[in-house]
């Protein structure tokens, strides 16, 4: 008897098992199908997301593809799927990620048509995105906020946030965009995404330079992320605010104990650079360079020692004005670390230096003919020799005062160019040059009496426009190039022979202002392709090769009045025969 009841026992078990193996092979490619779906899915979301502002990469083209194949088998092939809504939701986000709007508005449709008033904040939701991406933003934003309206729960609610977010962002309605971004942050529940939207907001409010937002942020990004890198930056990005704020010793008492905490070994580099930093906008000049050799010596090539080598080159010139010192500083940037931020930087440090010793070796022998000019009655240079010294001067100065920040030498080749070059095309430039930089350093007698001059005897120049435009207090004696431009630009379109007129007139009366350049430009093209009289055209385009070759016209000027002239010189050997 017993041995009955344990057959019947035995066997019952046997059946329920073969009844649920083959349960489970009929559904393991239902499961395994949508779970890859869903694998496939995730991957993309974050590739997506590591390169936000950035091309889709190819890897989550492909995913996303995959994931609309799948889950569409899944939703033609089990009508009886439990996950189908989800399903179609992959679907849709896919389509809409992969640019293919259509195509996610369709899907929307058989959503809504299956599943009615269940999917009605899905649907409202993805709608208002899909019109943001067809270029309507204003729509996309109130459609989201009435999505706000429906009760959403907290990850829902952060998810219409952050979106509106996006679309205020890619506005350029910065303050907005941010406003949005911590709401989401604000009612997001997971930490390691609250970090990430914090991150955003830190680095955004960084660049704006919106100080006290960024280090709010960066602290949350410190509380909730789970990137080690992250955090690290935020403590970095920390100190620095502090140093840019001007707290100093907040920030040097924060970075000195941080030097000490072994935890931030990874940034020490870095925390030396702040405290470099630190010590330059305190005048401790001698303890930033200190450190800065320092870093050099205990972390030679990395980006740190990269960076310092370039401030060691600045130091150079700004303090110990010694060339040859700083371009090996320079040249040491790109040796220590290509991938530095300061590579580039330093190449135009060491053009700079290239092009400021070849003036200077150039400006020699006219330096000692001005040397002598004091025993010289009447002396000059003529116009020719002018135009070349002007050049060597105006260069001279450019570099010692805007770019090496040293004024008061680049004044000295301003005066030699105002004194010994007065008929060269640079004349009026180096007075407005003049202008600004005495204005820079408080005299505002001479820089007047400078301004006024230029409207005087060079009313038609761009300097004379800058000067009325920036003060109103300057009144021009005459009509300005530009203006003027502007009024044969109109006159061209009702009246162009009087146009034609105004042109000439600009070019006959100024040959320094850019407007000039653009008139003559003009002149040459309309004789060159439309009126068909090389000649004239060869003459303007002489004129710009002339008085403005090193502008940008001059290159397709020199071009075009080559290939005329061979034109016309062929012409005339063909006529001779």
């Amino acid at each position: 008897m017993n041995k009955i009841r344990s057959y019947t026992t035995h066997r019952s078990f046997l059946l329920y098992a073969a009844i649920l193996f083959i349960s489970c092979t009929n559904l393991k490619p239902y499961f395994n199908t949508f779970y890859n779906a869903e694998e496939y899915f995730n991957k993309a979301e974050k590739d997506r997301l590591d390169n936000r502002g950035d091309i889709l990469p190819q890897s989550a083209i492909n995913d996303y593809k995959k994931v609309i194949d799948k889950s569409q088998m899944i939703i033609d092939t089990y009508p009886e799927f439990k996950w189908r809504k989800k399903a179609l939701l992959f679907i849709i986000q896919s389509h809409y990620h992969l640019g293919e709007l259509q195509q996610a508005y369709s899907t929307l449709d058989d959503m809504e048509n299956e599943f009615g008033d269940l999917v009605h904040i899905e649907v409202a939701y993805w709608t208002s995105l899909i019109k943001w991406k067809q270029g309507k933003p204003q729509p996309a934003i109130n459609g989201l906020n009435d999505v706000i309206q429906y009760g959403l729960n907290s990850d829902m609610k952060a998810k219409v946030y952050l979106s509106i977010a996006e679309i205020y962002f890619e506005q350029e309605m910065k303050l907005q965009s941010m406003d949005y971004l911590e709401k989401g942050a604000e009612i997001i529940q997971i930490p390691n995404e609250k970090g990430q939207i914090y991150y955003r907001i830190a680095s955004l409010s960084f660049e704006d330079k919106d100080y006290n937002r960024a280090i709010s942020a960066y602290k949350q990004v410190i509380k909730n992320s789970q990137s080690k890198k992250q955090i690290q930056e935020g403590h970095l990005k920390t100190v620095q605010i502090y140093r840019l704020k001007g707290d100093f010793d907040l920030a040097g008492n924060t970075i000195k104990n941080m030097l000490l905490n072994e935890d931030y070994k990874s940034i020490f580099p870095s925390l030396e650079l702040e405290l470099a930093k630190l010590y330059q906008q305190q005048n401790m000049l001698p303890e930033s360079i200190n450190r800065l050799e320092s870093i050099i010596q205990d972390y030679p090539k990395t980006e740190a020692s990269a960076e310092a080598f370039y401030l060691l080159g600045n130091y150079s010139i700004s303090q110990d004005w010694n060339l040859d010192a700083a371009l090996k500083h320079f040249k040491s940037v790109e040796r220590e670390n290509r991938k530095s931020l300061y590579r580039q930087p330093a190449q135009i440090r060491i053009k700079e230096i290239a092009f400021y010793t070849e003036s200077k070796l150039d400006f020699i022998p006219w330096e000692s003919r001005i040397g002598a000019s004091d025993t010289i009655a009447d002396f000059h240079f003529s116009v020719t020799e002018q135009i070349e010294l002007s050049k060597i001067l105006y260069s001279l100065n450019e570099l010692e005062s805007f770019h090496f920040n040293r004024s008061d030498s680049g004044l000295v080749y301003l005066d030699l160019l105002i004194q010994f070059a007065d008929q060269s095309k640079l004349f009026p430039k180096a007075l407005y040059a003049k202008s600004i930089l005495l204005d820079a350093q408080g005299d505002s007698v001479s820089t007047a009496k400078i301004k006024l001059r230029i409207i005087n005897e060079f009313p038609k120049t761009d300097y004379a426009l800058a000067i009325i435009n920036a003060d109103d207090t300057y009144k021009p004696l005459t009509t300005t190039s530009d203006k003027q431009l502007v009024s044969a630009e109109k006159a061209w379109i009702t009246d162009p022979a009087l146009a034609l007129d105004s042109y000439r007139e600009i070019i006959s009366e100024d040959t320094v202002s850019e407007s000039s350049v653009r008139a003559a430009y003009f002149l040459a093209y309309q004789y060159d392709y439309n009126l068909i009289q090389p000649d004239s055209a060869m003459k303007y385009y002489d004129w710009i090769l002339k008085h403005h070759g090193e502008s940008d016209q001059a290159l397709p000027s020199e071009k075009r009045f080559v290939f005329l002239n061979k034109i016309l010189a062929d012409t005339t050997g063909s006529n001779d025969h």
